[in-house]
Formats: C-alpha cells, structure tokens, sequence
C-alpha cells in the first residue's frame, strides 16, 4: 500500500514539513513515479526531492525534444511505498516465477509493484518510473515498466546529477517502448549518448514512436 510520511524539515526557517499523500486516481496514461524503500532501510527525503526533481527534468527535457509534447505526471509527483522486502531480495534470483530468467531486479521490482497495487497495476493505462533503494543498475525491458537502483538515486542526490538523470532518462525511453538503437550515436539518449544529458538528443525515428503513443500529450 502506499505510505506517507511526515518529516521534519531542517530549514531553520522552520519551513512547512514535506507531506506526501499517496496518489488515488492516477491521470489515465500518465507516468507514475515511486519511490520505493526496502523493509531494511529508512526513508531517505534526500532521495524523494533528487527523484522529484529528475522526473520534472525529464518531462521538460521529452518537451524540448519533442516541440511541446511530453508525459504527464500526477500532481503529487512522486509517490513512496514501503517495499515488501529486504534490499538484498531485488538483487536475488528469485525464481522464473518471480526474477524472470534474466535482469533479476527488473523483473523482482515488477513482480513487487504487482504485489503492492493489486489489480490498480496496468502497464497499458500507465508508465511506472520506479527507484528502489537497493544496490542495482538500471534494469529496463520495453515497454511499462523502468527500474532505477542505489546508484542512481545516489547520483541524483549528489552535486552533478545529470549523468543519472540521463541515465534514468534513458531507462525511462525504454518504458516508453524504445529499443536500443541498433546504430551508435554518440548524441543520442537511447544509445551512448545519456551520459551527456541535457546536451543529448531523441533521434527522428524515437520521436515518431512517441509522436504516436498515447503517453504523449
């Protein structure tokens, strides 16, 4: 189930404390953020303002690439959830049933997602977004579903986010239903290119793929 949690700011101003109410009714064909927590670590607010402000960095960015078009995203943002698990279990081979035979937190993190949202979760109506604070890469298979891990959210915690908000970028395009392009380019975010973000570009053919996905508004 979704949680919210209630934090003391550190602001010496004493300014309001974060609040985060989870999202009920998700806007049809739009992408869900979450960030989840393994039952075996704390909630870190660091960790939810970095992933707040890399999905809000991506739509702009999918807006400057596309000519006004991008994903939309629920008011609340980012969503938390208390993961089922201890961090080391998204990491583990869990069973076809579970872990697939391949990409193991990528298929454990989906296999959770359907745990936690019942019959809310569809990955034809939504784009799921989802950062886990266990010890992973980014594991994404086309098309639902991106799975970002501790490195990540440590890079977009840290002083220079952009290499992991292309990153994320990049795992987020293949969400989207992009493959990885079969030609390099140096340029391009589906390719080598993430590293360079937001100096990195869509290629023509991923823009007409976006250009007719219902995720695109």
């Amino acid at each position: 189930m979704s949680v919210s949690f209630l934090l003391n700011s550190c602001s010496k101003h004493h300014s309001e404390p974060l609040v985060i109410n989870p999202t009920v009714n998700p806007i049809p064909y739009s992408v869900l953020v979450y960030l989840i927590t393994p039952i075996d670590q704390k909630f870190n607010p660091q960790y939810y303002t970095a992933v707040k402000s890399c999905a809000l960095s991506l739509q702009n960015w999918y807006k400057i690439q596309m000519d006004g078009k991008s994903f939309i995203m629920n008011p609340v943002v980012v969503d938390t959830l208390t993961g089922l698990h201890n961090a080391s279990w998204y990491t583990d081979n869990n069973g076809p049933s579970i872990s697939g035979n391949d990409i193991y937190a990528y298929h454990n993190t989906k296999h959770e997602m359907q745990e936690l949202l019942g019959a809310n979760f569809d990955t034809t109506r939504y784009t799921y977004f989802i950062f886990v604070a266990s010890d992973f890469p980014d594991e994404t298979i086309p098309t639902g579903l991106a799975a970002e891990g501790l490195s990540n959210l440590q890079g977009l915690a840290g002083k220079s986010p952009n290499f992991s908000i292309g990153a994320a970028g990049h795992a987020l395009g293949h969400a989207f239903g992009l493959p990885e392009v079969s030609v390099v380019n140096s340029q391009a975010i589906m390719s080598t290119g993430y590293p360079e973000y937001p100096n990195c570009i869509l290629q023509q053919p991923e823009k007409d793929s976006l250009n007719s996905s219902p995720f695109f508004k």
